[in-house]
């Protein structure tokens, strides 16, 4: 499925032509615009490669479950809140080398759902990466599950937060995907018909209650990664240093770990190196800063210095290269 067919808009407004309130078809040119459109729904972007970020969003609310495709063409990771009162179930559409992680686990997209439990979001995305989101009323889920006598689907089973379904579960489930959104893009205004609406519902939910296996075992979830506590427990001592010096070298010896290690796994992971992933990271806290900031009351290569940039040539090419404006563009954006 190719949502780049989807009826654009630009980066404020849904699409007027859809003629059906509960879709919503958006386009953004930068992860600023993309972030203030997701924070409602309490997610937030970090961009992971260098480039302007191209991102598509479309969406349709269906008899109270909100069916949700993302895509984006620069690597991002996605952290956020979990859905209280619903269950969210994820799906990777990436095919490349690259892989969808969420929480640090790898997503098998020909087999694996994911993101149903109550932890919230912490997702990588690679570059062109695309991933669907059926969020659904928890005691709507629970229905259909009774009404299927799916009492193994209770919280021990959606604790798991990863499930590996059935044989062609996968296929059968995007196939339906794919025509759903076929819809949405091209007859929105039929799926006004509130009948379409609930024959739709009854159709998915059944179609995914029933492929996910009901006696599982250790293949039906996702293993975690041998460095999955490593790798979180360096994420977390790089956050809190992004303004103080930090080697590789003193990283490892911090987590009690090796610099290999910890090279691999963030490769694994991010498709960085850690020093490259701490680089990303202080690169967007200098943005957000340029951001909050009065350009009368901010000094960049002050600012720069603060997160360890010395060289003003180089934090100013990194800085570019990376969100494809030079820092004095962003800050001026304040005024």
């Amino acid at each position: 499925m190719d949502i780049n067919k989807s009826n654009k808009t630009n980066q404020t407004k849904d699409a007027p032509e859809a003629g059906n309130q509960k879709i919503v078809s958006k386009s953004f040119t930068d992860v600023d615009h993309f972030n203030d459109f997701l924070s409602p729904s309490r997610r937030e972007i970090t961009q992971l490669t260098c480039g302007h970020l191209q991102a598509e969003f479309l969406s349709t609310q269906l008899g109270g479950i909100y069916f949700l495709c993302r895509q984006v063409n620069q690597g991002i990771q996605a952290l956020g809140e979990g859905w209280k009162e619903y269950r969210s179930f994820g799906i990777s559409w990436v095919e490349n080398d690259g892989g969808l992680y969420s929480h640090r686990r790898l997503v098998d997209p020909q087999r694996t759902i994911f993101g149903f439990d109550d932890q919230g979001a912490d997702i990588i995305v690679p570059q062109g990466g695309m991933m669907m989101q059926i969020i659904i009323p928890k005691k709507t889920f629970d229905a259909y599950a009774e009404q299927l006598q799916r009492y193994d689907l209770d919280d021990s089973f959606l604790s798991k937060n990863y499930v590996n379904l059935l044989p062609n579960g996968m296929k059968n489930i995007k196939d339906y995907l794919k025509q759903l959104f076929w819809l949405v893009v091209q007859k929105p205004t039929w799926l006004q018909n509130s009948h379409i609406e609930q024959l739709i519902i009854d159709d998915f939910l059944p179609l995914l209650i029933s492929n996910i296996p009901a006696k599982l075992n250790a293949q039906c979830f996702v293993k975690p990664s041998r460095r999955e506590k490593l790798i979180a427990q360096a994420e977390k001592e790089m956050l809190a240093n992004l303004n103080k010096p930090l080697t590789l070298k003193q990283l490892a010896q911090s987590l009690g770990s090796s610099s290999c290690a910890l090279s691999f796994g963030f490769k694994d992971l991010f498709g960085l190196s850690p020093m490259r992933y701490l680089k990303i990271q202080r690169l967007n806290a200098v943005r957000e800063r340029l951001k909050a900031s009065e350009p009368e009351n901010c000094t960049i290569v002050f600012l720069a210095n603060q997160f360890g940039f010395y060289c003003p040539s180089h934090f100013t090419r990194d800085y570019k290269a990376m969100f494809g404006e030079l820092p004095s563009e962003t800050l001026m954006k304040k005024a």
